[in-house]
């Protein structure tokens, strides 16, 4: 192992002077060690050595590890400044050299430049959510996986090339095994490091402190290059399982030993890879191994189980990990798809505690997830509720060198290789860098007061923020030829938003001005009619036959009642005095929507009886606004909740919707929305459904009529002392991909 000269030091100061203080920094792991002059015919197995800290009434109960021949080491990391005492003992306890011999330990302040050591080690926020250094410093998880990156085959030099590009490319977390591999049987050559095999024998009873020597080198240079080790202790999959070869005795041996080598340092525990969820609230042996971990650790290091899926979340469940890692999916269709719900439910459970997806599909893997796919998951579950992400890449994984890919695994009926890709190819996959710039964005906002808000955005999309402050939505893309921007719901009135598009394959920003949305005119009722959440009922996209889910029909279905109306190159057009009707639509309480042109009147008519008697909500270039028309006795009465549209683009849709006593009209041009209120009428009986434009312009042309179920509740368009809310459209996406969309408060800039 290399020695530095603050060991020496310590070295030193234990043979010489035993009564003077020895020095240490606040965080920074202070090292020293200890001789027997007795011997032992397996020290590793034979004696259990503790070393015993205290600053006033503050103790810390730290284990030794055997460090060879007749030697035990110790590493602490005082997390305080001041005077410490320290003494050792060990379970046997005739062995003078191994206990007692009381020294000091004076502590300064840290000072140094690397934020592991100057913020202090990793632990859970006060609310649970995310992770924190001691000092309440938020931390950001952006995880690689570098599972067998111990392994010799990748040379120190090769580990250092790649903990550079990791650390260039702003990744703060590498998950990485320290003992028995996934995809390998017990003891295979793969295992090997410079110094061999960790262990001599199947029951973990004969050390080789030589592999952990050369293990030192690489976690610490992580540490140095200032990533956190995600320590994985072991594997727990049925064709690489562990524990049916040094069973929870040698699992508990194999623990003590990493945390008496690592506990120190600014790490990370992961039990073992590939458990059964149960694992996570004690049940079975390694719910046995893990509770075990949790008695021994004397800084309490977050821990976790790297499964499937979630804990259960019962208040009674007698949970052994800090933080929640679920699994996503190798199949790339299902890790962008229904992934993300296994972190919406296992965010909403009880207690609260940071939500990770510590393993899905590899960049690369297989020749699947390529960068789309890495930055959709990264965002869609970051913006869900996720304390961050991990990342992994074909060829680093594996730690593969041409030749020789370290992945044979024997867990699909026989010893099959995943990739070729070695690990220097892997590292220059670009989803990489877009994670990383991923997270360079997040950085430069709180963060860590996120909360999930899908309320915000439209179905399919993600949306997260602080409510007033800064929203983020995440549109996904849509397919080609699709500029569309996205809808941005529930947007407060009162507050104007600077937009910008933020393109999480580059990170370019595009400007996308600002945003207010539009206040909702007088006191009366508004309807929630955003859009069809029911079953179609009747679709004509006028192109040829009509198609509906239930109704059937072509242009013989619709019968007028007016001026002629034709189908025209996929449109229903027609001239002043139009009133069509669709015979096979019909109902009480429906929703209906059209495209339209806004040069001339355009009109959704509902509960149509005869021509004297309906209803019609319509956009009039007239008025330069929507209203409803509750037409009597072929009398039109007053607009009824009309709303102005100025300055409305030439391209709108209208949604109308009747329910009980009340209609109300939506209308979008795709980029600002206007709504009338719900305004109440007489004509409450069910009828048929069709199409109006009565006198201004010269002709119209619909497309994409749809009809559906509804029922809506009319509300008060502004309670007093509430917030108003209302959609916003955004301008068209800078190109058809996907985006994330930031907004941020104008008067907290």
């Amino acid at each position: 192992m290399k020695i530095t000269k603050q060991t020496g030091v310590a070295l030193l100061g234990l043979l010489l002077a035993p009564c003077c203080a020895m020095g240490a920094e606040q965080c920074k792991v202070f090292e020293t060690s200890f001789t027997s002059a007795k011997k032992y015919a397996n020290p590793f197995v034979d004696v259990e050595v503790d070393v015993v800290f205290q600053n006033g009434d503050k103790k810390w109960v730290v284990p030794a590890f055997w460090a060879g021949g007749d030697r035990w080491t110790v590493r602490f990391a005082p997390p305080l400044e001041g005077e410490f005492q320290y003494k050792v003992k060990c379970s046997d306890a005739s062995n003078k050299d191994l206990n007692g011999g009381a020294q000091s330990l004076e502590v300064t302040a840290y000072t140094g430049d690397n934020p592991l050591y100057k913020h202090g080690k990793i632990g859970i926020s006060g609310n649970g959510r995310h992770f924190q250094h001691a000092d309440g410093t938020p931390f950001f998880w952006l995880g690689d996986t570098w599972w067998k990156c111990l392994a010799r085959r990748l040379t120190w030099e090769g580990f250092q090339e790649l903990a550079a590009d990791r650390k260039k490319k702003g990744f703060s977390v590498i998950q990485i095994v320290a003992g028995p591999y996934p995809d390998e049987g017990p003891f295979e050559p793969m295992w090997e490091n410079e110094g061999g095999m960790p262990y001599h024998t199947r029951d973990y009873k004969q050390l080789n402190p030589e592999y952990w020597n050369f293990a030192d080198r690489r976690l610490l240079h992580l540490i140095d290059s200032e990533m956190v080790p995600a320590i994985v202790g072991a594997w727990g999959r049925r064709d690489c399982d562990a524990m049916q070869v040094a069973g929870v005795e040698g699992l508990k041996r194999h623990w003590r030993y990493l945390i008496a080598r690592y506990g120190a340092y600014p790490v990370v525990w992961i039990l073992a890879g590939e458990l059964h969820d149960n694992s996570k609230w004690g049940e079975g042996p390694w719910g046995e191994v893990g509770r075990y971990v949790r008695s021994i650790d004397p800084y309490q290091t977050p821990l976790t189980n790297h499964t499937g899926g979630g804990r259960r979340g019962h208040p009674g469940d007698d949970l052994i990990i800090d933080y929640d890692m679920i699994g996503g999916s190798h199949n790339e269709v299902v890790a962008t798809g229904d992934s993300v719900k296994g972190v919406i439910s296992t965010y909403a459970k009880e207690p609260p505690m940071p939500v990770l997806v510590g393993e899905t599909i590899y960049e690369g893997h297989m020749q699947f997830g390529f960068p789309y796919v890495q930055r959709n998951m990264f965002w869609q579950y970051v913006l869900s509720g996720a304390a961050g992400h991990t990342y992994g890449a074909a060829g680093i994984w594996h730690a593969s060198v041409e030749g020789d890919p370290g992945c044979a695994s024997s867990a699909f009926g026989g010893r099959r290789t995943y990739d070729w890709t070695t690990w220097r190819e892997g590292m220059n996959y670009p989803g990489a860098s877009q994670v990383g710039l991923g997270k360079k964005l997040l950085l430069q906002y709180p963060w860590h007061r996120f909360t999930p808000h899908p309320e915000w955005a439209e179905q399919g999309s993600f949306a997260a923020g602080i409510p007033g402050e800064v929203r983020f939505i995440y549109q996904p893309r849509r397919g080609i030829y699709n500029w569309k921007g996205p809808v941005v719901k529930q947007l407060e009135t009162d507050i104007t938003y600077s937009a910008c598009y933020f393109d999480p394959a580059t990170g370019r920003r595009f400007d996308a001005g600002t945003v207010k949305a539009r206040s909702v005119t007088g006191d009366g009722l508004l309807a929630p009619i955003d859009g069809h959440t029911e079953p179609l009922l009747f679709v004509d996209n006028f192109g040829g036959s009509a198609v509906g889910a239930v109704n059937q029909g072509d242009a013989s279905a619709w019968h007028d009642h007016g001026s002629a109306s034709q189908r025209h190159d996929g449109r229903l057009v027609g001239a002043k005095d139009m009133l069509t009707i669709a015979g096979k639509a019909a109902g009480k309480d429906l929703m209906v929507s059209v495209d339209a042109r806004s040069q001339a009147e355009a009109g959704i008519v509902l509960r149509f009886h005869d021509p004297d008697n309906y209803l019609v909500g319509f956009y009039s270039p007239h008025y330069k606004g929507i209203a409803i028309h509750d037409r009597r006795s072929g009398q039109w009465g007053e607009a009824l909740g009309l709303v102005k549209t100025p300055q409305i683009g030439p391209d709108i849709r209208l949604t109308a919707a009747v329910s009980g006593e009340y209609a109300a009209l939506v209308v979008t041009d795709g980029r600002e929305t206007w709504r009338t209120p719900a305004v109440k009428i007489g004509n409450t009986t069910g009828g048929k459904v069709g199409l109006w434009f009565y006198q201004i312009g010269e002709r119209q042309a619909f497309d994409n009529f749809e009809v559906s179920g509804t029922t809506f509740k009319p509300k008060q368009a502004k309670e007093p002392g509430k917030a108003e809310f209302a959609d916003f459209a955004m301008p068209d996406l800078p190109s058809p991909q996907d985006w994330v969309l930031v907004l941020e408060n104008m008067s907290r800039q």
